[in-house]
């Protein structure tokens, strides 16, 4: 960042001393063919002795003119609403790295290392990172280096290569700067493959000295991560993880089987409980499975085992507070996902049950303001195709906050409307006696949702105000009678 503002002042004081070169000499010029004294009132020497002075003094002035005008013009828009972030922190992209081993074992393990490092950046507060889905999403579009940095506005880009032979890693990385693509440091590594946490760190630690400067990287503490030493059960976890992100009933069986092995090869690892209570959790979500007693034990088991095996674990702590919230404990929701977003603050899925746990715990505000941000950083979640799902929990939040200006703006955006926004939408309009009942939205509401039990449906909306939820279902009961 001290770059780019070097680079912004060099160039305006460049171009004001040329100018004000040109201008005295114009002046000199100009003094003997018209009569200053005459024109100005004033002497010929007096005038060009106020240039020579004047125009050394107004630099500084011009400078700070050339920083915040430039400052403002960086705040853009991309195509899908995601905002230049207005302070000065930087914004890092960890592409894809290419797999030299060109086949699918060689694949989970370098997306796998890439992911790890993506998580590592997410979990310090003083970068912003692109998420996890956005950075895969540039090799899947066939996005330029500098259209995935544009699209993204990222400030700094990481790139690299891994290959694996047999036990050894040999990877190659490098960061670059996404304005001129200058590059700022690269390295090769040549280690066993037990050695890829410490390599993790290192490339880490070296990048953000790069882009933040020297400061003391907490989440890279052995207390905060807690890696295992048993390669086996790490590979059997980065493939158990990748088959979780797949998001369909096959890869939710195969994943589990891979993150049982990768339990059974070290029974202290913690990641792999975390991810697996994750996995049980989407199968019931998704409907894969029944929920059964023996389903959700299970899942505890290995959230608790997780939370206990190391109670920083930034997974295990969001699928406590999902679950809390769903309980309608919100104080328990908040105590873990603040634990959670401690521990990894970039996290998409994070910052979700974050905002969530905010708003349920009268702190609209703060919660409004983190909806705002992941919707900036991440407006397509990972197993989505559109932004609805970002969309209605912003509107969500910004009819808790009251700002139904803002509801109106974000209504627009949204193309499949979930019960709750058009329950909340259709409260909005009656509370402002406005016309609304002739309007497409609100005619298909009435078609899509005329079958649900309000009371449950209101009860899922995990409202913690009685008399906002009364005055919910109050709305929701006259629309159907």
């Amino acid at each position: 960042m001290l770059k780019k503002v070097f680079k912004v002042l060099w160039k305006s004081a460049t171009a004001y001393v040329v100018a004000g070169f040109a201008l005295i000499q114009l002046a000199s010029v100009v003094v003997n063919n018209v009569s200053i004294k005459d024109t100005l009132g004033i002497s010929q020497e007096l005038f060009m002795q106020t240039l020579f002075i004047g125009v050394p003094a107004f630099l500084p002035v011009f400078l700070l003119m050339a920083y915040f005008l430039r400052s403002e013009d960086d705040e853009v828009e991309t195509n899908k609403g995601v905002v230049k972030s207005e302070n000065l922190i930087p914004k890092i992209g960890v592409l894809p790295f290419e797999n030299l081993n060109k086949d699918e074992e060689g694949l989970f393990l370098v997306d796998g290392i890439v992911e790890d490092l993506i998580s590592e950046f997410s979990m310090i507060k003083e970068v912003e990172i692109v998420s996890r889905k956005a950075c895969f999403e540039c090799r899947n579009d066939a996005l330029s280096v500098n259209e995935f940095a544009s699209k993204w506005n990222a400030d700094y880009l990481v790139s690299g290569s891994i290959r694996a032979v047999e036990d050894r890693l040999r990877i190659s990385v490098e960061l670059s700067e996404s304005e001129d693509g200058n590059v700022l440091w690269s390295n090769k590594y040549d280690r066993v493959k037990k050695d890829i946490f410490e390599v993790q760190d290192e490339i880490v630690k070296k990048i953000i000295n790069q882009t933040v400067g020297n400061i003391e990287i907490k989440s890279l503490k052995r207390a905060f991560r807690k890696p295992t030493k048993n390669m086996t059960s790490y590979d059997y976890m980065l493939k158990g993880r990748a088959l979780n992100q797949k998001y369909n009933k096959e890869s939710n069986t195969e994943a589990l089987k891979m993150l049982n092995l990768a339990i059974e090869a070290d029974k202290t690892n913690p990641l792999p409980y975390s991810w697996k209570a994750c996995t049980m959790g989407q199968a019931i979500g998704m409907g894969f499975v029944e929920q059964t007693d023996e389903w959700v034990n299970e899942m505890f088991e290995a959230i608790n085992f997780a939370k206990e095996m190391n109670e920083n674990d930034w997974n295990a702590n969001r699928l406590l507070g999902e679950v809390h919230l769903s309980l309608h404990d919100y104080a328990q929701a908040l105590k873990f996902a603040t634990i959670s977003f401690n521990a990894n603050p970039n996290n998409p899925n994070v910052m979700s049950i974050y905002g969530d746990a905010l708003l349920r715990n009268n702190k609209i505000s703060e919660g409004v303001k983190m909806w705002e941000k992941l919707y900036a950083i991440d407006p397509v979640p990972f197993a989505d195709s559109s932004s609805d799902r970002r969309t209605n929990n912003l509107f969500f939040a910004y009819f808790l906050n009251n700002t139904y200006e803002k509801c109106e703006e974000i209504f627009d955006l949204i193309n499949e409307i979930t019960s709750r926004t058009w329950l909340m939408n259709t409260f909005i309009k009656s509370s402002q006696d406005l016309e609304f009942k002739d309007e497409d939205w609100y005619k298909k509401g009435l078609l899509d949702f005329k079958d649900l039990d309000w009371d449950n449906e209101i009860d899922r909306f995990h409202l913690n105000n009685e008399n906002l939820q009364a005055n919910l279902l109050s709305v929701a009961k006259k629309q159907f009678i």
